[in-house]
């Protein structure tokens, strides 16, 4: 069994589909930076989970599809910053990214630093600011202030294949820091329902992967039943809420769904 050993080393098997997405005859997206970052033993791991779990390519490919097009939007409407929680392998700052708009990725050093040095290799720039840290245990506001983040501008923050690893008060923590500090906001995530964190689904292959992942080293500890409900506690709004499983039939009219898993995975956006 091959260990992921920490949330992190997640971002190396989310960078492996990507790459897999974007070399499809018909890609959803297009990512070309990505597998600058990737060798041999990623690749290993990445057919590890495939082969455990095949679903897992497509639950990958439509939520970058769904951010990629979120990013795209906020940008058009004059956003000039955008913060990545958890920034892993992501590329949109490369992608997506223009002299006009600030990004902020946060994550753990070693994932920064190999991310940078394998762009500055490539001389391939980007208009970014690398924080290494722990949005939750360091404090995100400090870690952003530190980084001449300005909280009057409107901005985009992107919490993508993170809040499931969380518990629901440090999800609970982490919006409300954004809420209470920044004016103009908007924020997309995914998340599981809880029946999947529960295994109350009722279909073993989902129950088989989720397993199969905590095996690995990471566990998923929190879903949402009722977004909107979370997000009126917090005093925000719900923007967008979608199933993967309606996306799906949205990217790919002409396939039919793998798994029931995308019934019980979302994507949304919320907002100030």
């Amino acid at each position: 069994m091959t260990e992921i050993k920490n949330v992190s080393g997640t971002a190396f098997i989310i960078a492996e589909l990507r790459v897999e997405g974007s070399e499809e005859n018909n890609p959803l997206y297009t990512d070309e930076i990505v597998k600058l970052f990737l060798n041999d033993e990623t690749k290993k791991v990445a057919k590890e989970i495939v082969k455990t779990f095949p679903p897992a390519k497509d639950m990958v490919k439509i939520r970058t599809k769904y951010f990629d097009d979120v990013l795209s939007n906020q940008i058009s409407l004059g956003y000039q910053q955008v913060v990545i929680l958890g920034s892993g392998l992501d590329t949109r700052a490369v992608r997506k990214g223009t002299e006009y708009v600030v990004f902020f990725e946060i994550d753990n050093q070693n994932t920064l630093l190999l991310k940078e040095e394998s762009l500055n290799q490539n001389q391939i720039s980007a208009n970014v600011k690398y924080i290494p840290g722990d949005y939750v245990k360091d404090n995100l506001i400090a870690l952003i202030a530190k980084n001449n983040f300005d909280f009057n501008l409107p901005t985009y923050f992107l919490w993508e294949g993170n809040i499931t690893y969380l518990t629901e008060d440090e999800i609970i923590f982490v919006v409300k820091q954004i809420r209470d500090n920044v004016k103009n906001f908007k924020l997309s995530l995914d998340y599981f329902t809880e029946g999947v964190i529960l295994r109350t689904t009722g279909y073993q292959d989902i129950n088989d992967y989720r397993d199969e992942l905590e095996k690995m080293g990471a566990p998923w500890l929190t879903g949402f039943e009722n977004i909107d409900s979370f997000a009126k506690k917090l005093n925000i709004k719900v923007s967008e809420n979608y199933s993967t499983a309606d996306l799906y039939k949205r990217y790919r009219p002409h396939s039919s769904l793998e798994s029931n898993i995308f019934n019980f995975y979302f994507v949304c956006t919320l907002e100030s």
